[in-house]
């Protein structure tokens, strides 16, 4: 938990699979923070914040929250922003590495970043994600873990600098 009481952490996330939000909520669980769905959240009050963990998956090879990210950093840029990002390739794979170069520099040099295991029901997918995940020979088996928030919640308990 923040022990300082003025610090104001934000936690915004987009899911798909439910991966993002599963790890959203547990990281909720582990600091003092504001939790939302990005789709519920007013980008106009960012001010009240000094701390934002984003998280998002991976889709088709991209992250989804990329065009958020860029819209909106002028705001977040005079922020402490950590970028999770989940998907079904290791972080350290090349596909992995492609996506977050995706985001351009100028926010990637930045934010804090790491990769995390996410999942997806291949009775979910639509026809053509069920080829491609097939093609590509996707591990679907779940893979998330709270311990794999560890270094979330740590930079969390670091970013304790009063508003």
């Amino acid at each position: 938990m923040n022990k300082n009481p003025e610090t104001k952490i934000l936690i915004l996330y987009l899911t798909k699979y439910g991966s993002t939000e599963q790890y959203a909520k547990w990281i909720a669980e582990g600091v003092r923070a504001d939790l939302y769905k990005i789709e519920d959240f007013d980008t106009a009050r960012f001010d009240q914040y000094n701390a934002i963990i984003i998280g998002s998956p991976t889709y088709m090879g991209k992250i989804q929250i990329k065009n958020f990210l860029e819209k909106n950093w002028d705001a977040l840029k005079t922020k402490s922003v950590f970028l999770f990002n989940t998907g079904l390739f290791p972080g350290e794979s090349p596909e992995s590495k492609k996506s977050f170069e995706m985001i351009p520099s100028h926010i990637r040099d930045h934010i804090e970043y790491i990769k995390i295991p996410g999942k997806i029901d291949m009775k979910k997918l639509k026809f053509t994600e069920k080829m491609i995940a097939k093609m590509v020979k996707t591990d679907t088996s779940d893979k998330v873990s709270k311990a794999k928030i560890v270094p979330i919640i740590d930079w969390a308990q670091k970013s304790e600098t009063p508003v």
